[in-house]
């Protein structure tokens, strides 16, 4: 069976089809389908035209320029919301019949469309998600930076990741190094503002029409995440890697934890009409896209690309999928220019001996070639913040993991590459304190090319090393952007463009060759018995296959994970 997406949250969580975006009718593999690799169209949105050419789906449109112009001669479809386009790419969300799809893509001024796929991490909820930004940005709170340092340089912390990473050698470094004065994006499901570890230093806006509830994070997940890039629990026994760094939180789920691509489009459309308001030098991304698609065509790594090329780093969890053949064909962290982090098991100790690759790690090489993640970092039960929750209710994942919570009920123990990422974005934030001139090429290459090997490490991917990072970055690299070449592939031509801009891509890859056969994209893979049946509706995700039994006994036992430990 093909493996679960999992997305914005840990390991107990999937992907639904957006309201509209319908997988093949069961059965239809025994219709001749033909899919071409030269249309401007993704290859379900064209398998889905010759096997239900009525069904209207949602998209989203890329066009070469003049945005304005696209929506004036669009036809056959309608504008979903009041003409919705973006900034950070050239493209708008529109509602259509997939048959039409074929006529709108022979318009020069369209580049590529693909489906509004869903980015979410709770089954059974649909309905629209439109709109621009309803949250207000909460004012930063005045920093108390003699009580962090004193309580940095304590001996109260409880969690060991900031021993592992080399993040308290940072801060007890001459001059002490915290992240302040830096500002990250955190695009994920919101944050709880009134949180001791995070209330300090914290910009909070709303990207989400769906969320009932403002900027707070009634999920979860956002909330966690922030805390290990930036908390600082006033007992001093969790605090983030970057603990003075401002925090400014994008919401762009629901309270439920869902989100669809133009979601993320539109949290990234944001940063970068606000990126030079709040200097913002780096993004979070926890999430992954439910549907694969070569980094040349995608909404979501155009838009990175453009955000990275205006100097603004990105970092994206690799995923849990561990070594499928596709486990690391998603947006984001299929992007060859994007820091891309795996899931370290460090053991819960500071000695590097017994750490791990946590086997759900999403490991291998994307659609078109390149080898992912570009580093690890630690991500299995790590304990940060928890979300008082919303509307009078608990966190979502509060409920779902009562046991993780921790004695103070205001942290809670996580894992996944969901974790990891923001380990990342953490120590970046650390980097530009001391070298706000680097460049995201060189921070990624101070990164990387810092990293440390781990037992049993099998690829290129080390692990995260803040100390060896900073004191590199004391001689950095050239700047310039450095694109990475794909496995086995040569250089491109001098002053060649590999981004969406020019539809250039390094070769025929795996994307080019036997994935885009029907085969891959009949109901064996994508039809009703895998998106709308059995594999996503809410008996298979609530039910048995997600509950105790399955993940917390049998399935993610000392036997099936480590011969040691379980996953949490």
């Amino acid at each position: 069976m093909r493996k679960p997406q999992v997305l914005l949250a840990t390991v107990f969580a999937c992907a639904l089809l957006a309201p509209g975006v319908s997988a093949p009718i069961a059965g239809a593999a025994t219709s001749v389908v033909s899919l071409d690799s030269t249309q401007k169209i993704h290859p379900l949105l064209q398998y889905g035209a010759q096997t239900d050419p009525t069904k209207v789906v949602r998209v989203i449109v890329q066009a070469t320029s003049h945005l304005a112009i696209l929506a004036s001669r669009l036809s056959g479809g309608s504008l979903h919301g009041a003409g919705e386009g973006f900034v950070v790419i050239p493209a708008v969300v529109m509602t259509l019949p997939q048959g039409s799809i074929a006529a709108l893509a022979k318009d020069p001024i369209v580049r590529y469309i693909s489906p509004d796929g869903p980015v979410q991490v709770i089954p059974g909820i649909s309905g629209g998600l439109l709109g621009g930004v309803l949250g207000l940005l909460k004012p930063a709170q005045p920093s108390a930076s003699s009580e962090t340092t004193e309580s940095l340089n304590s001996t109260k912390l409880t969690t060991t990741y900031p021993f592992d990473t080399g993040a308290q050698s940072a801060w007890a470094g001459t001059p002490s190094t915290t992240g302040a004065g830096v500002a990250v994006a955190v695009l994920d499901s919101g944050v709880d503002a009134s949180h001791a570890d995070l209330a300090a230093d914290l910009l909070s806006v709303n990207v989400n029409q769906a969320a009932q509830q403002g900027t707070t994070d009634g999920y979860g997940h956002g909330t966690h995440v922030a805390g290990i890039i930036g908390g600082h629990d006033p007992a001093g026994q969790y605090i983030g890697i970057a603990p003075e760094a401002t925090i400014v939180s994008v919401k762009i789920s629901d309270d439920l934890g869902l989100a669809y691509e133009s979601d993320v489009l539109r949290g990234l459309d944001w940063v970068e009409l606000h990126r030079a308001t709040y200097n913002l030098r780096a993004i979070n991304l926890s999430v992954s896209t439910s549907v694969p698609q070569s980094y040349a065509t995608s909404a979501i790594d155009a838009a990175v690309e453009h955000l990275w090329s205006q100097g603004v780093t990105v970092v994206a969890s690799a995923g849990n999928l561990g070594a499928a053949q596709d486990a690391v064909w998603y947006a984001p962290g299929n992007d060859p220019l994007v820091i891309t982090v795996g899931c370290l098991d460090e053991n819960q100790t500071i000695t590097p001996t017994d750490d791990s690759l946590c086997p759900i790690s999403s490991r291998g090489v994307t659609e078109d070639g390149f080898a992912k993640p570009n580093l690890v970092a630690p991500g299995r039960k790590i304990v940060s913040s928890l979300s008082a929750g919303a509307n009078g209710q608990p966190a979502v994942l509060a409920t779902a993991f009562p046991d993780r919570i921790t004695a103070d009920g205001r942290h809670i123990r996580l894992s996944g590459t969901s974790m990891a990422a923001p380990m990342v974005t953490g120590a970046i934030a650390l980097l530009l304190q001391n070298y706000p001139n680097l460049t995201p090429d060189q921070i990624k290459q101070l990164l990387v090319g810092s990293a440390r090997a781990y037992p049993g490490q099998t690829d290129h991917a080390g692990t995260l090393n803040i100390t060896a990072a900073l004191a590199a970055a004391k001689k950095p690299p050239a700047p310039g952007l450095v694109m990475p070449l794909p496995v086995g592939a040569s250089a491109p031509p001098k002053g060649a463009i590999t981004l969406l801009w020019d539809g250039s891509r390094w070769s025929d890859t795996t994307w080019d060759g036997s994935r885009w056969s029907s085969a891959y994209w009949d109901s064996a893979h994508w039809g009703v018995a895998e998106w709308d049946g059995s594999r996503w509706s809410s008996a298979y995700w609530d039910g048995s296959r997600w509950s105790a039994a399955e993940w917390d006994g049998s399935r993610w036992s000392n036997a099936t994970w480590d011969s040691g430990t379980s996953l949490d």
